[in-house]
């Protein structure tokens, strides 16, 4: 089901399931978000992608004429990306990681001098022991690159298969809020989702958040 949280003429705003790619790859028959958006909204454009474990807002674009406006906003950072992470251990400073990333392995990236910038500002909401609650804002768009920065300090994704354990249905990584401006209108567009279920589920497991605890106030408290 398609949860559309912002739709006007040009643009269209979907709250990402996980475990759902957004578009076609390998697999002829696996349904993917974009066919799910285009059967709502008709013709729309890929602007930009979240891995398949990652849950959030995202949008597509309903008209070719802006498109090369949104690709310019993504490329002049005016297009902001919020992130709530649940991170392995007790993750209490707020920090800003600038370190290099570069690809590793066939599907993975690691910090190397030789890497493309990226940082990633991180953010605690609640920390614990056995886990914590961070606020992540991108200031560069590198492919996996919180997940491989926060597995570099330490801290990889509570489920991250790739980059820490399998410990989870998935990499425990949701697109919080976006923020950008109109490309219409020039003004101020900003869509946010709350946390889906099994993220909430991990966080009361591992005691970051208390039970009685829901999405209005786990969201909140980023």
């Amino acid at each position: 089901m398609l949860r559309i949280l912002y739709e006007d003429e040009a643009l269209i705003f979907v709250d990402k399931p996980p475990d759902i790619i957004v578009a076609r790859s390998h697999d002829p028959i696996e349904t993917t978000l974009f066919e799910l958006a285009s059967a709502h909204a008709g013709p729309i454009f890929l602007m930009q992608r979240l891995d398949r474990g990652t849950s959030g807002v995202m949008f597509f674009s309903k008209l070719s004429s802006i498109n090369a406006r949104l690709t310019r906003h993504f490329e002049t950072k005016q297009i902001r990306k919020r992130y709530l992470a649940l991170a392995e251990g007790e993750l209490a400073e707020r920090q800003t990681i600038d370190a290099p990333l570069a690809r590793i392995g066939p599907i993975s990236f690691g910090v190397r001098d030789h890497g493309k910038r990226a940082i990633t500002d991180v953010a605690p909401a609640r920390a614990t022991p056995d886990g914590s609650l961070v606020e992540v804002v991108l200031r560069t768009g590198r492919t996996h690159q919180i997940r491989a920065h926060l597995a570099a300090i330490g801290h990889p994704l509570i489920g991250d298969w790739l980059y820490g354990k399998r410990n989870a249905a998935r990499p425990m990584l949701h697109a919080a809020e976006l923020a950008m401006l109109h490309p219409l209108t020039n003004e101020p567009l900003r869509v946010s989702a709350p946390p889906p279920a099994d993220f909430l589920e991990v966080a009361r497991g591992r005691g970051i958040l208390s039970g009685g605890e829901d999405k209005v106030t786990a969201y909140e408290s980023s």
